[in-house]
């Protein structure tokens, strides 16, 4: 049978591992929003180079105009 010690530090266990698991969680979380975020500003300076080059110019909007 257990002592109370033994209660305590198994107790005492659980909570660490519970807290690492959970702190881990938190940093695969962020870590992944860090992908996102560094893909989504990739994309959006990708489609203003694109606009930049293939965009219509002056005269197509003139001629857009009427």
């Amino acid at each position: 049978m257990a002592t109370s010690k033994r209660d305590r530090q198994r107790a005492n266990r659980e909570v660490k591992r519970a807290a690492e698991e959970q702190a881990t969680k938190k940093a695969n979380r962020f870590d992944r929003a860090k992908r996102v975020a560094l893909w989504v500003g990739l994309l959006i300076v990708a489609l203003v180079i694109a606009n930049f080059f293939f965009g219509g110019g002056d005269a197509q909007v003139a001629a857009l105009a009427g």
